[in-house]
């Protein structure tokens, strides 16, 4: 049910604001390297439209460069020579993430050592717009920390970044939730510390979140404090939406409110999230009738998840 232990640990343990602040601040440099020059500087321009802004550099797969690079692309337009083919094989066993996208023409081409999400298709009459949303769905969900700075800097990858941080706090918070029901079946001690740990950890991952939002539409994170102040009665709704909540469940019994407890810890994460990202966005609380539409997102994307979770036996 945990899915990605590595990434579970991360979230759950994670609450470093000067750690988050370098990681904001620090350059990052993407790098695309084509089977040709053309469609390479493609997609380059695709995920940064202005060459001189220097962070997203294009080359050719196989061709010997020094520039280094926090994430690479390969842009496949046609068949690989060798050398090529050796390029992508040394960079999908490298340390840093690797996405590859496809024209359409090279889409049934064998690709190793890349994992199948992280392999989009670029088809010939689809319109830049769209190109670019898978584009930076798949970019944000292969390299995730290292979009975080590239987000803060280039507004088309804010959104998708955003997007992606609060569907991935939620869904961890569901993950948390569910297992810390688990101790409730333990007498007299066990509600009570899976209450505790409920409460720290989910809100230390909610809190954790408006930060990372903070930083991404470009706040300054030396003013924790006082960020978290000017937000708290943005947000305090949900908050207190999800305390209620998780309360009137926790009047029913343990494997009984194993599943509400999930889907809430799952939406009201949600709502916190989009109701700070929208706040960071537009400089206001999202009114009444955005306010609502968030909480029906949230409860649909909550079932969703759960439904995509491996059930055990029967």
């Amino acid at each position: 049910m945990i899915g990605n232990i590595t990434q579970f640990w991360r979230l759950t343990r994670e609450l470093d604001i000067n750690g988050l602040r370098e990681a904001f601040a620090r350059p990052v440099a993407l790098r695309v390297l084509g089977s040709d020059s053309a469609i390479a500087e493609r997609v380059a321009r695709l995920i940064e439209p202005d060459p001189q802004a220097g962070e997203v550099t294009s080359g050719v797969l196989g061709v010997a460069s020094r520039e280094h690079a926090d994430a690479y692309v390969a842009a496949i337009g046609g068949p690989l020579e060798s050398e090529a083919r050796r390029a992508l094989s040394n960079l999908s066993v490298g340390n840093e993430p690797v996405l590859v996208v496809q024209a359409e023409q090279a889409a049934g081409m064998l690709v190793l050592g890349i994992p199948q999400e992280r392999i989009i298709t670029l088809g010939r009459a689809d319109p830049d717009d769209v190109v670019r949303e898978r584009l930076f769905e798949a970019l944000v969900a292969s390299a995730p920390e290292v979009m975080l700075s590239a987000g803060r800097r280039h507004p088309l990858l804010r959104e998708p970044v955003a997007e992606h941080l609060i569907r991935d706090t939620s869904r961890v918070n569901a993950q948390f939730a569910a297992i810390s029901s688990l101790p409730a079946n333990l007498p007299l001690i066990g509600g009570l510390v899976g209450d505790m740990a409920d409460v720290l950890v989910l809100t230390k991952n909610q809190v954790l979140l408006i930060f990372k939002l903070a930083g991404l539409y470009g706040r300054d994170l030396r003013l924790g404090r006082q960020l978290l102040l000017e937000i708290m009665p943005v947000v305090g709704g949900a908050f207190l939406w999800r305390s209620t909540a998780r309360a009137l469940v926790g009047l029913l019994p343990t494997m009984l409110g194993l599943l509400p407890k999930t889907l809430v810890a799952y939406s009201g994460t949600f709502v916190v999230g989009q109701t700070a990202r929208y706040y960071y966005r537009f400089g206001r609380r999202p009114p009444p009738e955005i306010a609502r539409e968030l909480r029906d997102e949230a409860a649909r994307l909550a079932e969703a998840t759960l439904a995509r979770l491996p059930r055990g036996p029967r």
